[in-house]
């Protein structure tokens, strides 16, 4: 329990950081650590031996990491500088997609049907590709 609480703790405050460093770079390194937890998440689901409560958890908190995220994209001043509005619903699209996963729930592990095991796959592939793109494009350029 402990460990959940400081693992929220860091969560929020990495979160008001990113509201506080509103800026393209600081925005697509939250990104790309997003992307990254969607792809862990992503991963543990497959496995079929993810503990559903832990699971759920870090669900919840990726959502609240990109509602943040979001919010913080509204306060960049030039809309070049932003991260464009369709990553931002791909993304939005992945969080719906592991709160899905999160009610896939078969004794204490998450047990996903093959079809929602296919979404969330090709969605971190669009993710990925996605973030590949932005960090290619120089700021401003999009």
């Amino acid at each position: 329990m402990k460990q959940l609480v400081l693992f929220l703790l860091a969560i929020l405050l990495s979160a008001t950081a990113v509201a506080e460093n509103a800026s393209r770079p600081v925005l697509l390194a939250k990104l790309e650590e997003l992307n990254g937890d969607s792809a862990r998440l992503v991963g543990e689901a497959r496995s079929a031996q993810a503990k559903a409560t832990p699971f759920r958890i870090d669900v919840t908190l990726y959502r609240e990491s990109l509602r943040t995220l979001m919010l913080s994209n509204r306060e960049i001043g030039e809309e070049k500088d932003r991260i464009p509005q369709d990553t931002l619903i791909n993304m939005v699209r992945m969080s719906a997609l592991l709160n899905s996963a999160a009610e896939c729930k078969t004794g204490r592990y998450i047990v996903c049907p093959p079809e929602l095991m296919t979404k969330l796959t090709t969605q971190q592939q669009l993710l990925s590709e996605d973030l590949d793109h932005l960090k290619a494009i120089p700021a401003g350029a999009d």
